[in-house]
């Protein structure tokens, strides 16, 4: 027995939530087909039936039902944890995380509400399913200024903690709602470092993070079907909060962001940052401050079907934000990265995307460290993005350019249709069409070499 209920109660317990009856077996088999990971049964296998990782055989069940969070190692029976509910919810988890075998196993959250007073952190072999309902709340800490705050932001911000962290192979966060609680600095919803093989699907962040999904120095990373709202700095990033922490600029490499919504932020929705064999296709992004899908640097990776539209907040690199960028940044490397190939993006391919109503459709650029330094006209001709190609996209009222290339090499821009780009999207000169191929297509003759234009079609 645990606390003041006796173990009896809190059993027969385990079929209410939220004062209604949940049949175990209809719950744990719709969790599984909710999130796209098959038919949970009591087993905690996962009859696989989309890119989610084998669900081992152990698994706990967490509840909370009259104020107090239970885990059991059985959907009918079994308590072994039994505590109050009190911004504590992290203990129960951690439980639960902490007593599979190290194998691995399941932990199944029910469709309740969770607060967190800090992060709960799985291992190897986990995988955390929520169901219809599942919200997990995290909490404030304490106060800081953001360095870089927006003109709608009065610093200090609220900080806070990670809710989930992910610190092992083959693991996996699934189909749960990510509260913030408002903190906008030093959390994260989901944060996976070290990790090979990570999948992070079907979630939703809400109400702050300033990161919400993170990934960093990871390999096998797929990040699916997620929808971020709101966070602060970042959506689905290779970043990690806070800025240089030991985390942060970690490279990762063979990652997957794909059907992913982003959108209401100040900087990048997609930052894959000091990524290498990558793809983010089919997500659709919007409402941003800094470029929508920023690669700052990467290697080796496409960028293919997605929907980028509206930046129209904040401020701006060299050159505009854009839907979509690639770029040399020196901010964005760690001393160990700079003077290698990968300080800067190389071997990219952007294809079918949809741009709309942006500063820059698309930009290649260079941006050192200090933009006032003598050296700036160097780092442009030697630390260029090279081997990339901008093909068959359509991009329409971006404000200041169509494709602004102001450094790059060896790059193909080819039968892409821009649309009305080069004047500010409200006036009527747009509507009558003033913009020009120039306007459309801005390429610096003197900071790019080997750019090869052809089949563009400008319609104004």
């Amino acid at each position: 027995m645990f606390g003041s209920r006796s173990t009896d109660d809190a059993d027969a317990a385990l079929t209410r939530t939220n004062g209604w009856t949940v049949p175990r077996r209809t719950f744990l088999s719709g969790v599984g087909t909710a999130v796209g990971m098959g038919s949970l049964t009591g087993s905690g296998r996962a009859a696989p039936n989309g890119t989610s990782p084998r669900v081992p055989e152990a698994t706990y069940y967490v509840y909370r039902t009259n104020d107090r969070y239970l885990v059991a190692n059985s959907p009918i029976a079994g308590i072994e944890f039994n505590e109050p509910a009190d911004r504590n919810a992290e203990a129960a988890f951690q439980y639960a995380f902490d007593n599979l075998p190290e194998s691995g196993g399941t932990v199944v959250a029910s469709p309740d509400t969770f607060r967190f007073g800090g992060p709960a952190t799985l291992g190897t072999g986990t995988t955390l399913v929520g169901s219809d309902g599942t919200r997990f709340v995290g909490s404030t800490t304490g106060q800081r200024d953001d360095p870089l705050p927006s003109d709608a932001q009065d610093n200090p911000l609220a900080t806070g903690h990670d809710i989930v962290r992910l610190r092992g192979d083959n693991v996996a966060v699934v189909g749960i709602e990510f509260d913030a609680d408002g903190a906008q600095l030093d959390n994260h919803a989901v944060q996976a470092d070290g990790c090979s093989g990570v999948y992070i699907a079907n979630n939703r962040t809400l109400n702050g993070f300033q990161m919400a999904l993170s990934f960093t120095g990871c390999d096998d990373v797929t990040v699916q079907g997620n929808v971020v709202d709101g966070p602060n700095w970042y959506g689905i990033t290779a970043r990690g909060a806070p800025e240089g922490s030991d985390i942060d600029l970690k490279q990762s490499t063979n990652v997957l962001v794909t059907s992913n919504r982003v959108s209401d932020l100040k900087f990048n929705n997609i930052a894959v940052y000091n990524v290498r064999d990558f793809a983010v296709s089919q997500n659709v992004v919007s409402e941003g401050g800094h470029s929508l899908i920023a690669c700052s640097p990467s290697q080796g990776g496409a960028i293919v079907g997605n929907v980028c539209r509206d930046i129209d907040r904040f401020g701006g690199d060299p050159g505009g934000e854009a839907g979509i960028e690639i770029e040399y940044k020196r901010t964005h490397i760690t001393d160990a990265v700079a003077g290698t190939p990968a300080e800067t993006s190389f071997d990219i391919t952007v294809a079918g995307n949809h741009v709309r109503n942006c500063g820059v459709g698309f930009i290649s650029r260079t941006v050192p460290a200090d933009l006032d330094d003598v050296r700036v006209d160097e780092a442009r001709r030697n630390k260029r993005p090279y081997s990339f190609s901008v093909t068959g996209n359509t991009i329409s009222a971006c404000r200041n350019a169509g494709i602004r290339i102001r450094s790059g090499e060896d790059a193909v821009l080819a039968t892409n249709t821009l649309r009305r780009n080069g004047t500010d999207p409200e006036s009527a000169d747009l509507v009558n069409g003033s913009g020009d191929e120039a306007a459309n297509i801005d390429v610096n003759a003197e900071y790019t070499a080997g750019i090869q234009r052809d089949l563009n079609v400008v319609r104004n």
